[in-house]
């Protein structure tokens, strides 16, 4: 059986541990940048519920005053027809 250089095993292991290390900093760069991402995505889910109360809110008072216009035009003619009998 062919002897195995421990230098050259200890070089291995020195080079796996490096690419290791650099992993692991890829991986936690990572779930950093998700993180980041998902803060994104909630302001702007939080954004858009704003957004949407704020237009629903004016579109609300869109047909508030169109009723409004609508009772007062009615009264006009009412007592326009009222006053021709």
């Amino acid at each position: 059986m062919a002897e195995i250089d421990i230098r050259f095993l200890g070089e291995q292991i020195a080079r796996m541990q490096s690419e290791l290390r650099g992993v692991k900093a890829d991986i936690a760069q990572l779930r950093a940048e998700q993180l980041r991402l998902e803060a994104d995505q909630a302001q702007l889910k939080i954004d858009l519920f704003e957004r949407i109360a704020d237009f629903e809110q004016g579109v609300g008072a869109r047909f508030d005053q169109v009723h409004q216009t609508m009772a007062s035009h009615l009264e006009v003619v009412l007592s326009a027809i009222g006053a021709k009998k």
